[in-house]
Parts: structure tokens; C-alpha cells; sequence
């Protein structure tokens, strides 16, 4: 079964085509935002003066399509509409 992504998901990968300048991430992926829509995303890990690690990340872009010019369109999040006429 095929991984596949649900709004408010992601995953990330080490990143293979890490060049030795630090600025760079050493994490990347990508994210379902609530809307539905795919974008990027990047992770540097980072370590505090009391030597703890942590990971700074940073949502980039839109993914695109493969073989596509546009975005990628993920399915639009059902809506329920809510009755404020409570009977009680």
C-alpha cells in the first residue's frame, strides 16, 4: 500500500544533496496544510548551548506536479455545515 498524504501530514527525508555549506538543510519533505495544499518543507537540526538538539523548520513553496505546470491538487477538505438552532 502506497503512502499517502492526509492534510496536516508530512514526512521528512535526510537530505542526500546536502552540499558542505551550512546552510542548507540537512531534512527535507514536504507538508499537507489544512487546505489541501502540498508544499515543501526543511529541517535543520540544531544544537542548544546545553547541548540539546532541536529541529528549526521552514515550509517553502508549493510542490509541483509531476510532469505538470501547476500545483499539486490534493482533495478539497470536507465542510460541515453546523445547525446553531440547539433544541434544548
Amino acid at each position: 500500500m502506497a503512502y499517502e498524504m492526509r492534510p496536516n501530514q508530512g514526512s521528512l527525508f535526510r537530505n542526500k544533496e546536502m552540499r558542505t555549506d551550512k546552510k542548507d538543510p540537512n531534512l527535507t519533505g514536504k507538508i499537507m496544510l489544512p487546505d489541501g495544499s502540498t508544499h515543501w518543507v526543511s529541517g535543520w537540526t540544531k544544537t542548544t548551548t546545553a547541548g540539546e538538539k532541536w529541529i528549526s523548520l521552514n515550509i517553502g513553496g508549493l510542490v509541483q506536479q509531476a510532469g505538470g505546470s501547476g500545483p499539486a491538487q490534493a482533495a478539497p477538505v470536507a465542510r460541515v455545515e453546523l445547525d446553531d438552532d440547539i433544541p434544548f
